[in-house]
This record gives structure tokens, sequence and C-alpha cells, in this order.
């Protein structure tokens, strides 16, 4: 079974516009940008080029803290339009006149919602591990669903920690493993001139 995962980003404030009609206003920026390194992960994360290619976005909704009572918008509502680019996964949300809408429209507005959160899931062999530098690099090639974005508070990494703490682990065990089956191999030496 695939693990539901979340992942959080800054999202520019500079990206508010005055709403029009039922909108309060809009929010816009990146969910997902291509290849850049993760932060606040106990390894590396880079979401590369091209993951998010065949992945249906007809259903995803927009939504405050996770939290599925605190719906902002959807896309097959059309409150809520995504984008994939050169750069990533564009977004534009129109927020609602609703008291929720108000609250977090004004929060952003203020400085004090600046978190952006996506959840999804990574389709089989969508993604590798190797050492960087030392370090473990999680490449995600191709994500299989997309199910919704957040503004978010404090971004959770609870909900990923089994997931991320098991592939970890297993990029751990077999890095070691390689290593040793290395260290015991004869070695040979081959004059090819």
């Amino acid at each position: 079974m695939t693990e539901v995962e979340y992942r959080a980003v800054e999202l520019d404030s500079s990206e508010l516009r005055a709403g029009q009609g039922e909108s309060i206003g809009q929010i816009a920026g990146y969910a997902i940008v291509w290849d850049t390194p993760s932060t606040n992960l106990p390894f590396v994360e880079v979401i590369q080029g091209g993951a998010l290619n065949g992945v249906d976005l007809s259903k995803v909704i927009a939504l405050y803290n996770h939290d599925f009572a605190n719906v902002l918008g959807r896309v097959d509502s059309g409150t809520l339009q995504l984008d994939i680019d050169k750069h990533g996964l564009h977004f534009t949300l129109d927020i609602p006149d609703t008291t929720l809408g108000r609250d977090v429209y004004t929060q952003i507005k203020n400085g004090n919602l600046s978190g952006l959160s996506f959840r999804f899931t990574i389709a089989d062999g969508g993604e590798s591990w190797k050492n960087v530098n030392g370090k473990p690099v999680r490449y995600i090639s191709k994500i299989a669903t997309m199910r919704e974005i957040s503004i978010v508070s404090v971004p959770a990494y609870d909900d990923t920690s089994v997931e991320v703490t098991r592939s970890f682990k297993e990029f751990t065990k077999q890095s070691q493993y390689k290593a040793k089956v290395l260290s015991i191999l004869p070695t040979f030496e081959i004059d090819i001139g």
C-alpha cells in the first residue's frame, strides 16, 4: 500500500489579489517547484520535473490545515486552478467570502500564515535514493496521486514519518550491505593494454 505524504513550502504573500464576485481575493504561487532540494527533513528530497505527468488533478482540493471540514476551493468547481509548467505546479486559489476564507486571507496578508503543504502518493518505482556528498537524497520521479494542497500554520511531518523512516532505513541498509560486500570481494588488477 502506498503511504500518503505531505510536504510544505513557503507561501508568498505578495501573490495576494483583490477578489471579484463570490471571492474576496486570490492567492497564487507554486505548490511544487521542480528540482529544488527540500529543507527540514532528515534527508534531502527533490521532486523532479515531469513527476506529475499523467496525474489526474481534476479532484484536487484546497484546505486549511489539512482539515476536510475547512475547504477553501476545488479544481472541479473552478475555484482552484492548477497548472503544470517548466517551474513546477502553479496554483491560483479564489478565496471564498466565508468566515474561514476571510480569516485565512487576513492571516496570509498579515504574514501570520506563510506555509503551503501538499498531499501526494508516490507511484511504484517513482523514487530512488542516492548518497550525495555523504547525505541521503531522495529523488521523486513519479507521483501517483495528488489529493490536496493546504494552507498551514505549522507544517506537520508526523503523518509521513512512518513511510519516510522505513524508506530511509531501507536505503541505509542497502548502502551498508553494498559497502560490506565490496569490502570482502577480492580485487584483481587486469592489464588491458
